[in-house]
C-alpha cells in the first residue's frame, strides 16, 4: 500500500500523558493527543495535513481505529503494514521495514534516534554488549535515557509500563513526593488505595527492579481512585515535573517513562521500576537474569491481583527459584538465516523432501548425551584385533561406536479443520520417517487443548502395527492455538533439547505481542490438500510471525526450497 503524506510536519512522538484518575476510565483522549495528533500537525499553518492511500482514500480521521487494530490478541498484518508506512513518512526517527510489531514504536523511534540498528538474527542485543554500557552512560550524564530505553526494550522486549530512576535516593525523592501529593487528596481517596499507596510508599528499590502487578486485565480496575489509576497518575506528574525542571535549571533527569509496549502504555497491567545506577553496578548475568524473570512471570497464565495488599510480578517465579535452587538461564538466540529470499513450493513434498529435511535439521542440531534416537557407526581400526585372523597384525578390527540424535517429538494439528484423512495421512507419513530414521517418536495432538505426551516405539514394527498403536490413543479436538505448545516446550530443558515437529495446516495468527518461540520448533504441512491453500496460509502464517522469530521461513519443512 502506497502512503502519501501531505503538509504534516515529521514529528517525534512523546510517550508522556497525564491520563485522569478522576471520573471514568477514558484512555483516547490521551491516545488522540500522544500518538495522532503529532501525526497531524501541519507544516504550513494555513493548510491541514493529509494522509491518504494508494486509492485515494482519506485516512486523516481513521488513524486512531488503524493504531487500535494492532494492538488487539492476533497480529493483523494489514493494519500493522500501514501504520508502519505512515509512520515511516510522518516521524523523524523511524523504520517503517522494522520487524517489530506497531506495539513497540516508542522503541524503535528512540533505537532509530540513537542509531542502532533493528534487531534481527544477525545483529543480537546483549545485557553485556548494549544495556550495561547504556545503563553506565546515563548514569554518568553522557548518554540518553532513550539510548537506556532502547537497549532494554531490544535486548528483552517486555511487555510491560515501566519507569527508570537514576538510583534508589532518587526513588525515594519520589516517594516523598508521593506522600505528600497523595495527603492532599486523601478525603478523595478509598481506604483501599490509601492503604496501597502507603504500601507503596514503603517499597526499596535498591536491586535492580521492583515490579507489580496492577490489573488482571484492561477492564480491571478502572474505577475513579483505584490504586492503578492513581499510582500511574502520579508517576507521569511526577516525570512531567522532573523535565520542567531539567529544561529550567539545565540539569540532568532522575526519572523518565520506559514506554515498552503502546498497550501498557495507556492501560497497564503491569508496572516495571528501574534503578539505573543498579544496572550500571550490575554483572550482565545477573541483568539477563532479572529480565528473563520479569518477562516468564509476564507470561504465566496466572495472575493474582490484590485489592489489600501490593501485589508483586515476580514473587512467585523469585520463590520457585529460591526453592529449586535454580539460576536464571540465558535466552536462547535465534537461528542465522535470509527467510525474506526463501522461496515456498510450488508442489507438494515428496516423503523423501520431507526425511531430507528433517534430517538436515537434526544434523545441525549435533549429538547430544542420551536419547531414543541412536546413531552406530563402524570404522575400521588396527587398534583391535581383526575377529577372523586375530593374529595377523596386517589385517584392521572393527570398532562400533554408539552416539545419539536428538529425539523426535512430534505435535498433530487435530483441530476442527483437520479431516480424519488428513490426520491418518499425516500419521503414516511421519510412520514411514520414524521407521526410515530408526527412532522411537515422542507424539502430542493439539488443538486449542494439548493432549498428554506419549512415547511409541516404532522399532521392529510394520507400519500396520504403529498405525494400530496411533488409533488407540485419544486425540483433542477444537480449536487451533500454537502458543500452548511453545509455552510447553520451553518449561521443559528435556523438551526444549528435542526436535519437535509441528504438523499443521497454518490455518492460525501468532498474538501481537512477543512470545519466546522454542529454538528447536520446525513445522510441516499436515497433507498435500489444496496446495496453494496450504501456501497461502503459510506464508500469511510466516509474515505475521516476524516480531517473533524473523527467521520463520527457514523452520517450515516440506514447504520451501
Amino acid at each position: 500500500m502506497a502512503i502519501t503524506v501531505t503538509n504534516q510536519k515529521p514529528a517525534v512522538l512523546d510517550a508522556l500523558h497525564t491520563i485522569s484518575c478522576t471520573g471514568d476510565y477514558d484512555p483516547m483522549p490521551a491516545i488522540q493527543q500522544t500518538l495522532v495528533d503529532p501525526l497531524l500537525q501541519p507544516l504550513n499553518p494555513n493548510a491541514p495535513a493529509s494522509i491518504t492511500d494508494a486509492q485515494g482514500a482519506d485516512l486523516t480521521g481513521h488513524i486512531s481505529d488503524l493504531f487500535l487494530s494492532c494492538l488487539g490478541d492476533t497480529l493483523n498484518v494489514t493494519s500493522e503494514q500501514t501504520v508502519k508506512e505512515v509512520l515511516g513518512q510522518t516521524l523523524i526517527n523511524f523504520d517503517q521495514g522494522t520487524r517489530l510489531p506497531v506495539a513497540e514504536l516508542f522503541a524503535v523511534q528512540a533505537a532509530q534516534q540513537n542509531k542502532m540498528p533493528a534487531p534481527s538474527p544477525r545483529v543480537l542485543y546483549t545485557a553485556q554488549a548494549d544495556v550495561l554500557p547504556a545503563a553506565k552512560a546515563l548514569l554518568a550524564g553522557s548518554g540518553e535515557a532513550s539510548a537506556f530505553f532502547a537497549s532494554v526494550a531490544y535486548t528483552f522486549h517486555p511487555d510491560t509500563l515501566g519507569f527508570w530512576f537514576q538510583s534508589s535516593a532518587a526513588f525515594d525523592g519520589f516517594k516523598t513526593w508521593l506522600s505528600q501529593q497523595t495527603q492532599t487528596m486523601a478525603s478523595a481517596l478509598p481506604p483501599a488505595t490509601t492503604k496501597l499507596l502507603n504500601d507503596f510508599t514503603a517499597l526499596s528499590l535498591k536491586g535492580l527492579t521492583e515490579s507489580l502487578l496492577v490489573r488482571k486485565d484492561d477492564s480491571d480496575a478502572n474505577d475513579e481512585h483505584s490504586f492503578a489509576r492513581v499510582l500511574v497518575h502520579m508517576l507521569m506528574n511526577y516525570v512531567e515535573q522532573q523535565r520542567a525542571r531539567a529544561s529550567q535549571q539545565n540539569t540532568a533527569m532522575d526519572a523518565g517513562v520506559l514506554p515498552f509496549t503502546i498497550g501498557e502504555l495507556f492501560c497497564p497491567r503491569s508496572l516495571v521500576l528501574v534503578n539505573v545506577e543498579a544496572h550500571a553496578r550490575a554483572t550482565p548475568a545477573k541483568i539477563t537474569g532479572e529480565w528473563n524473570l520479569i518477562n516468564q512471570s509476564l507470561a504465566s497464565p496466572v495472575k493474582v491481583v490484590s485489592n489489600t495488599s501490593l501485589s508483586k510480578l515476580t514473587s512467585l517465579p523469585r520463590a520457585a527459584a529460591r526453592a529449586a535452587a535454580l539460576g536464571a538461564s540465558q535466552q536462547p538466540g535465534q537461528p542465522g538465516s535470509r527467510s525474506a529470499q526463501v522461496a515456498f513450493r510450488k508442489q507438494p513434498p515428496s516423503k523423501l523432501d520431507l526425511f531430507s529435511d528433517i534430517t538436515r535439521v537434526l544434523r545441525r542440531m549435533g549429538k547430544v548425551a542420551k536419547s531414543h534416537n541412536i546413531f552406530r557407526t563402524t570404522a575400521a581400526t588396527f587398534l583391535k584385533a581383526n575377529r577372523r585372523n586375530p593374529d595377523d597384525f596386517n589385517k584392521p578390527g572393527r570398532i562400533t561406536s554408539v552416539q545419539y540424535m536428538p529425539d523426535l517429538h512430534i505435535y498433530i494439528d487435530t483441530s476442527g479443520s483437520i479431516s480424519e484423512e488428513n490426520y491418518q495421512e499425516a500419521v503414516m507419513m511421519l510412520i514411514r520417517i520414524a521407521k526410515k530414521l530408526n527412532v522411537n517418536l515422542y507424539f502430542n495432538s493439539f488443538s486449542h487443548f494439548l493432549s498428554q505426551e506419549v512415547m511409541l516405539r516404532t522399532e521392529n514394527k510394520s507400519a500396520a502395527q504403529i498405525w494400530k498403536e496411533f488409533r488407540r490413543i485419544p486425540k483433542v479436538s477444537g480449536g487451533t492455538e500454537y502458543t500452548q505448545i511453545w509455552q510447553y516446550i520451553n518449561a521443559s530443558r528435556t523438551r526444549q533439547r528435542r526436535l519437535s515437529l509441528m504438523v499443521t495446516d497454518f490455518d492460525w495468527l501468532p498474538p501481537s505481542k512477543r512470545q519466546d518461540h522454542p529454538k528447536n520448533l520446525y513445522y510441516a504441512p499436515c497433507s498435500a490438500r489444496d496446495w496453494s491453500s496450504m501456501v497461502d496460509l503459510a506464508k500469511r502464517y510466516a509474515d505475521s510471525m516476524k516480531h517473533i522469530d524473523p527467521s520463520i521461513r527457514q523452520r517450515l519443512l516440506g514447504m520451501v526450497v
